[in-house]
């Protein structure tokens, strides 16, 4: 039995794991980055809303204050009224008063429209808040527990890569590179033979070649896919 072959099957399930690991870690700091992503959105918003609620409430007190003005306004034009002597102060202070009073009329809706839009802030920032805190739980939860997972894939990466040097070197440089080759072509360079085909890409092989793949002792390629063939203990080939 070829010993390189038996260390080359060694290998190979070494670097399936490994294949495992990058794909989890792979996805790992994207899932963080996104989870941070959406809780700075959510942050932002609500920032926004409460700039908007804070605008609004100084706008509404200083409407407040310049309807007061005009009322104040009114009713000393409306006494001026009684002083007059001529029909053109008369008509000059009646147009004052008109003016004053479109301009509360003015006043008064934005006044009620600032209110209702005050309401719905409030309400909104009270929805805000509490979402944002269940949202920022999950992610720290999250964080937390993806953090562990890249921890322990991060102990297991070491242990396998410390593993995988060992071997090797106890592998020919030629059947290295031809391994390497076709694990990097195709993920797995080395694969059992099952039912009578290749287990890489199901080509059927011929009574022949099988039997030569199952004395395991020499190098033996798949005519379409190019993956090495073994036979494993326990295979129904």
């Amino acid at each position: 039995m070829n010993k390189t072959l038996i260390i080359l099957i060694e290998l190979q399930e070494i670097d399936r794991q490994l294949f495992e690991i990058d794909e989890k870690k792979g996805s790992l700091p994207q899932q963080v980055e996104k989870l941070e992503s959406q809780a700075e959105s959510v942050k932002s918003e609500l920032e926004t809303i409460r700039q908007t609620l804070e605008e609004n409430q100084k706008e509404l007190v200083t409407i407040k204050g310049a309807l007061m003005d005009a009322e104040a306004k009114v009713k000393k034009y409306q006494d001026q009224l009684y002083l007059v002597t001529t029909n053109r102060e008369y008509d000059a202070l009646t147009n004052e008063i008109e003016t004053v009073k479109s301009e509360m009329t003015e006043g008064e809706g934005r006044q009620l429209y600032l209110e209702s839009e005050i309401e719905k802030l409030e309400e909104l920032i009270a929805t805000s808040v509490e979402q944002s805190t269940a949202f920022v739980e999950q992610l720290d939860a999250n964080r937390d527990e993806l953090k562990e997972k890249s921890d322990l894939t991060d102990a297991r990466q070491e242990e396998l890569e410390a593993q995988r040097a060992k071997l090797i070197k106890k592998v020919g440089q030629r059947y290295l590179r031809q391994y390497e080759r076709i694990l990097k072509a195709r993920r797995r360079a080395v694969v059992p033979i099952l039912r009578g085909s290749c287990s890489g890409c199901h080509k059927q092989l011929n009574p022949q070649t099988i039997y030569e793949i199952q004395q395991m002792d020499a190098f033996i390629e798949c005519e379409n896919c190019g993956r090495i063939l073994v036979v494993l203990p326990g295979d129904d080939v």
